[in-house]
């Protein structure tokens, strides 16, 4: 397969745009916008944390976006491939290498540059498979403390187990999978290319431009290994637009057009159907119901339940019950809960939150004793309400206060 590198007007944009897709999936975990803690068991969605106990967001989330790309690849083909998708990324970076390693080594003697190749090319590849396993970890554990770990080789056993089977799994993909993983093994690139129909973009063959003068190399710069000249209609095409420059490169010498273009039905635009109709009107409301859920989120929760077996009299003449109380702050900025209960006798006395503060993103657990005086005490089993309240909500949970055997 012929590399164009950056040579050609779409080349530069697609490399341009996997460059982005590159920064982003660096600054993802970097800046808390993605990043599962493992550590913390929770995920991070946009600085938000999302805990474990809301998976249906991260399910939902995940959905929307898996979602966006089948739209778009409903109007746009496979442009997921080429121009985002990060095995394709990594393999052009893996080709840049070896471009670059041909340069380093070119005024070497022909016994030494093929072996001085190899070294430089499979010594930047381990780099680079290095700081690709450390952004991919950086996705499970906080960056920094990623980089800090593996600057101490202090990463313990799990996190160096699933560092060093991603850095061999990186090495041995760009030195010698690269494109092949896209062609015969990716489902998701052969889902996409099921996705496509005549009315998507395709790159398409006009021979009114003037008669093809067979150089084949619009089949040779080709990621997929396809010739496009057979049919514009190829589920195996990502859009990446390598013929189309090398073809225009080519003509452009002869000071003709190229034959190869993009274009939207086979050149007859792009046309509204029922299909992509429901498409759109689908992702509209997928993504409402998404946005909704978020903004419905409840950022601070609370569960209580009671401590079996510890009731007893604390004195002879006070009945005493234990409860659990559990509060999750799971939005930015700490908050501070009360606790009150109705339906108890008006000497019934509540301890145990102490000042009920509770830190962003942390869960509090709390052992609440509630105190009656046993002469207050009708029945071994009183029903009453928890009130826990905090600055922007409060919350009432029906309980039973058990006061023991003992009772007027």
């Amino acid at each position: 397969m012929a590399y164009l590198g950056w040579t050609g007007h779409y080349t530069r944009m697609r490399r341009i745009t996997q460059l982005a897709f590159f920064a982003i999936f660096a600054l993802l975990p970097a800046l808390d916008l993605f990043r599962f803690d493992f550590i913390a068991g929770k995920l991070f969605v946009f600085r938000q944390q999302i805990w474990l106990d809301e998976w249906t967001l991260v399910w939902l989330g995940l959905m929307f976006g898996m979602w966006i790309i089948g739209a778009m690849t409903l109007v746009l083909g496979r442009v997921w491939c080429a121009w985002a998708c990060p095995q394709m990324v990594f393999s052009e970076l893996a080709h840049d290498i070896d471009a670059l390693a041909k340069r380093i080594t070119r005024k070497l003697s022909d016994s030494r540059r093929r072996l001085a190749k190899r070294l430089v090319s499979h010594g930047l590849v381990a780099v680079l498979s290095i700081v690709a396993t450390a952004l991919f970890m950086g996705y499970f554990a906080p960056l920094g403390e990623v980089f800090r770990r593996m600057a101490r080789f202090d990463v313990g056993l799990w996190l160096g187990a699933i560092g060093v089977t991603t850095t061999i799994l990186v090495v041995l993909d760009l030195l010698f999978v690269r494109e092949t993983f896209c062609q015969s093994v990716c489902p998701y690139g052969l889902l996409q290319g099921v996705l496509v129909d005549e009315k998507s973009l395709h790159v398409t063959f006009d021979e009114s431009a003037g008669a093809c003068i067979d150089c084949g190399l619009c089949e040779r710069v080709c990621n997929m290994e396809i010739d496009i000249r057979k049919s514009a209609f190829q589920m195996e095409c990502t859009r990446c637009g390598n013929c189309i420059d090398v073809c225009n490169l080519v003509l452009a010498k002869k000071k003709r057009p190229g034959l190869l273009a993009y274009s939207f039905g086979f050149g007859r635009g792009m046309t509204w159907d029922i299909k992509r109709l429901l498409v759109a009107v689908s992702t509209a409301g997928f993504g409402i119901v998404f946005i909704v859920a978020v903004a419905m989120r409840e950022p601070l929760t609370f569960h209580i339940s009671p401590v079996y077996g510890t009731t007893a009299s604390a004195e002879e003449r006070v009945a005493e019950a234990k409860y659990l109380l559990r509060a999750a702050n799971k939005g930015s900025e700490p908050v501070t809960v009360a606790l009150t209960v109705e339906g108890l006798p008006a000497d019934a006395t509540v301890d145990g939150l102490a000042d009920g503060r509770i830190p962003a993103g942390e869960e509090r657990k709390f052992t609440i004793s509630i105190k009656v005086p046993r002469s207050e005490v009708t029945s071994s089993v009183v029903p009453f309400t928890a009130i826990i309240k905090s600055e922007e909500r409060s919350e009432r949970f029906a309980m039973t206060f058990y006061a023991g055997g003992n009772r007027t």
